[in-house]
């Protein structure tokens, strides 16, 4: 296995831990060395080790027992590696924006004035009145409501940063509406956080923030263990009407 060069490290480690699966290194049910030894094998640190065997549990092809190990369940992944990729970045800038935006939603809550409340109440309007629309448009007046409540906390550094990440933001957004469905209470999470900005409610605004970007995370990371499973068993039912044909 050689030493990781390039970033992302936990999709690198990923990859090459895949690699060694396809290569035969371990058998299904064989136990992996410990997160120190692959973490040497890698030059990479255990925490960029933890996530890759996450990513790969998520997907099927390892199983974690707790206290025991981490052990091979099968040697593919049940989707398509562009698609796995896919996911992990949308994942990354979820956690990202968990960071950003939940600081900035107390902030907005504290600092906003009636201009930014104008703006905000106007942007949420026209975002959800393309909840049904194509996942582009919904997703550029997405980001755009995260983006005028990031611009009310005032934070220089806040914004910075949120504005540095919008086209990436946006096209993740996209791609992730475009694998699943808008869930039928996605518009009252978002006037729920609205609300809590307007009515200057800083904590509540902040938890109601990162448990929205956290459920997103979630939602797309069993949406897409369930297509995994759904095209495992349809593989399965093609394999045995074949068997019962020879």
């Amino acid at each position: 296995m050689e030493a990781l060069s390039r970033t992302p490290l936990s999709e690198q480690a990923a990859r090459a831990l895949l690699d060694d699966v396809r290569r035969g290194r371990w058998a299904v049910g064989e136990q992996l060395p410990g997160e120190v030894s692959l973490a040497q094998e890698l030059s990479v640190g255990r925490s960029t080790i933890r996530e890759a065997i996450r990513r790969l549990a998520a997907r099927g092809v390892l199983t974690t027992k707790q206290g025991v190990g981490v052990f091979l369940a099968a040697t593919e992944p049940t989707q398509p590696w562009d698609q796995l990729a896919e996911i992990a970045e949308i994942t990354d800038l979820l956690q990202v924006r968990v960071a950003i935006e939940s600081r900035a939603a107390a902030l907005a809550a504290v600092k906003h004035n009636d201009d930014d409340a104008r703006i905000i109440r106007t942007a949420l309007a026209n975002r959800n009145a393309l909840l049904a629309g194509a996942p582009q448009a919904l997703a550029a007046e997405d980001i755009r409501l995260h983006q005028v409540v990031v611009a009310a906390s005032h934070n220089e550094l806040l914004i910075t940063l949120f504005d540095g990440l919008r086209a990436r933001l946006v096209a993740a957004m996209t791609d992730m509406l475009t694998m699943m469905p808008v869930d039928a209470s996605d518009a009252a999470e978002h006037a729920a956080v609205v609300d809590a900005i307007l009515t200057r409610d800083a904590d509540h605004a902040e938890t109601l923030t990162r448990a929205h970007l956290l459920g997103l995370a979630s939602a797309l990371d069993q949406g897409a263990s369930r297509a995994g499973s759904h095209r495992d068993g349809k593989r399965t039912e093609r394999v045995g009407r074949r068997q019962k044909h020879v």
